[in-house]
């Protein structure tokens, strides 16, 4: 049965019976073309900790799987175009770029307080205005300020994205090569950087990362359970941690569900972010399942569903 794309262990997605159009496999492996093969491009690599995001405190940090830095740094950018320049010198004419943002609440404390670097404050002064009502927030936190400085940090994360990928953009135009990305679900997406609005502007196929169990970045369950981590520890009560997470991620969780997040987030919530990533996305749109043993026995549904559907196979 014909399906989308395929990430990670192939051989159990074609055990379902589905044969991949294509695999997305990082650029790093490459070393010539292959047919239905898509490179993915780890958008903020970074070389060293230098490269890093640096919080209101002045700490650096490398986020995501530790490898990772400001997309403001001309090095990160630099970086990311030679990698489009080798995907095109090895015949590809599309690329997947992956971490186009910055940290996520799997983060900690850097999701509330990223990023100050020099580069950072370049492209946005009203960074240095922003930095002590920061350390205010996080000295006595309340549900309220929180939402209010995780807004205007989306705001500046927005232009961060947007300014790396008009730069990616006008690159892989020239080379004639096609953009796509794997991306956060609406609404957290936004509080990374990755606006809905800008990524349709430069995108000709926006994935959403789906995934409603796993450890790492992106993974729903870890995601959410890293800002309660946060939040509880900045001393919010069991209210105010519900109706942050229910702003971020739009999900109206119960505390039960919240204190059961390492078995992953139940397959209703997943379907509610499903629908809203394809209103949100339209056409654009096409989703990316972790498929564990739960999902395995319901992936005809969604194949079914969905015109075009990626399957992530730890």
């Amino acid at each position: 049965m014909p399906m989308k794309g395929a990430f990670g262990n192939i051989e159990r997605v074609r055990k379902l019976g589905f044969e991949p159009d294509v695999v997305y496999v990082g650029l790093e492996k490459i070393q010539r073309h292959e047919e239905n093969v898509v490179p993915l491009l780890w958008v903020p690599k970074a070389e060293s900790l230098e490269e890093g995001v640096v919080d209101v405190y002045g700490r650096r940090y490398l986020f995501a799987f530790n490898n990772s830095g400001c997309i403001a740094n001309p090095n990160i950018i630099c970086r990311a175009l030679k990698a489009i320049e080798k995907a095109h010198e090895l015949g590809y004419d599309k690329i997947m770029l992956d971490a186009l943002r910055l940290p996520s609440p799997v983060d900690g404390i850097y999701f509330l307080s990223t990023c100050f670097c020099e580069h950072s404050i370049k492209l946005w002064p009203r960074l240095k205005k922003l930095r002590s009502k920061i350390k205010d927030a996080l000295r006595s936190p309340s549900a309220n300020s929180i939402l209010e400085i995780l807004d205007e940090l989306a705001e500046i994360r927005a232009a961060h994205v947007e300014n790396l990928l008009a730069i990616i953009y006008d690159e892989s135009k020239d080379l004639g090569i096609e953009l796509i990305a794997a991306v956060f679900p609406y609404p957290i997406s936004k509080y990374v950087g990755q606006d809905p609005k800008i990524l349709r502007s430069y995108l000709s196929e926006v994935h959403v990362m789906l995934y409603h169990k796993c450890s790492g970045a992106a993974c729903l369950n870890a995601e959410i359970k890293g800002l309660v981590n946060t939040l509880r520890g900045l001393g919010l009560k069991e209210e105010g941690v519900l109706r942050v997470i229910e702003t971020i991620f739009g999900l109206d969780l119960k505390m039960e569900e919240v204190n059961s997040l390492d078995d992953g987030i139940g397959l209703g919530h997943l379907n509610f972010l499903i629908d809203l990533s394809e209103s949100t996305y339209g056409n654009s749109f096409v989703p990316i399942l972790w498929l564990d043993e739960i999902l395995a026995h319901k992936v005809n549904y969604y194949v079914n569903k969905f015109r075009d559907l990626d399957l992530f196979a730890p």
